[in-house]
């Protein structure tokens, strides 16, 4: 069995940051009665695991600078990604999010749409007040374009994600190009802003920026397997929303590589037209457990969080970057927590 991800990021991260995390995120939301504010409150708290925010923090402080310089752009990055997730449901057609319904089917998709827009401009205005926090401007100006660019990158991912629906012979390299357009940038960029912003060399950002890489896609695959391992309610979204829009997912792309032609028939009909029967999602998942896919979606994992481990070998030894080590062990399949120089 694969370890999960702890229920928050305190349980790696510490609770003190996160709580600090949580009062900044608190003092930028608006406590108006307006649409605009609701659905943003609706969005954002309470809130998720809050990782974006807490890699910033934590990668700032492992190259030696403090958390309260960084946290608007913490934050921003957590604005940013929760505006990503409400485009997403509206294009995936998906009513709950974080086990409530989701803003589109609380507020409307006129005014969600609205509302995600706000919150892609709200984090280039939270960067700038880093300033007032002892930033120098040529850091803001270099973590604002690490921002855009993990911003049009994720742009990209979603658009190819959007192109590879329904194709069932994806090669693991053509779908990890995706993740790591679509996942990826924003935990990257999370760890590069951080680092940018409390000054760390260009080797330290680049170090940071290929563990985020990594790590965003080690994310994704185990997201990709909530649906088969998990129980439906605990991951607060649909857990057909994958079949339903016709997305190979990885384990679906590696159970596809290697089933035999009766096996292959259902993985196609299911991401056809039979995706919405009530059994869908259980076939497959018995489709994927005696093809073996499951455990080729462990050894993607397991090699991305090695690379994680290989990225943070460039820093400095020290607790932040331990916590970053296990941020990234809590992924591997069938591992207990280590740390780095202790892992297995």
């Amino acid at each position: 069995m694969m370890s999960s991800l702890p229920v928050h990021s305190s349980d790696v991260f510490g609770y003190g940051v996160r709580q600090a995390v949580l009062n900044e995120l608190a003092s930028c939301l608006g406590a108006d009665d307006s649409v605009l504010s609701s659905a943003h409150r609706h969005a954002l708290l309470p809130a998720g695991k809050l990782l974006r925010p807490l890699l910033v923090v934590q990668s700032a402080i492992a190259v030696g600078g403090t958390a309260f310089p960084v946290m608007p752009a913490a934050v921003g990055l957590e604005l940013l990604h929760t505006g990503s997730l409400v485009h997403d449901d509206i294009i995936d057609g998906d009513i709950v999010r974080r086990g409530r319904p989701s803003v589109h089917h609380r507020f409307g998709t006129d005014r969600a749409i609205i509302g995600a827009d706000a919150l892609f401009f709200q984090p280039f205005a939270l960067l700038t007040g880093c300033r007032q926090r002892g930033v120098p401007d040529e850091r803001i100006v270099a973590a604002s374009r690490v921002l855009a660019d993990a911003g049009q990158d994720l742009c990209r991912g979603a658009m190819l994600e959007l192109d590879q629906a329904g194709i069932f012979r994806l090669t693991v390299d053509e779908y990890l190009h995706m993740a790591g357009l679509k996942t990826s940038p924003l935990l990257s960029g999370a760890c590069r802003i951080g680092a940018i912003l409390a000054g760390a060399s260009t080797a330290k950002v680049e170090a940071l920026g290929r563990y985020g890489h990594a790590l965003g896609l080690a994310f994704q695959a185990r997201d990709d397997m909530l649906p088969y391992d998990t129980e439906p309610e605990a991951a607060g979204k649909p857990a057909d929303s994958d079949l339903a829009n016709h997305r190979p997912t990885l384990p679906i792309l590696c159970a596809h590589r290697l089933a035999d032609a009766a096996d292959r028939r259902l993985i196609e009909t299911f991401l056809t037209d039979g995706a919405r029967a009530a059994d869908a999602r259980t076939r497959m998942g018995e489709v994927l457990h005696r093809t073996g896919a499951l455990e080729a979606v462990h050894e993607v994992i397991a090699e991305q969080v090695d690379e994680c481990h290989r990225a943070l070998s460039g820093l400095e030894p020290g607790p932040e970057v331990v916590e970053l080590a296990d941020m990234a062990e809590h992924l591997r399949p069938c591992s207990t927590l280590t740390s780095v120089g202790g892992r297995r």
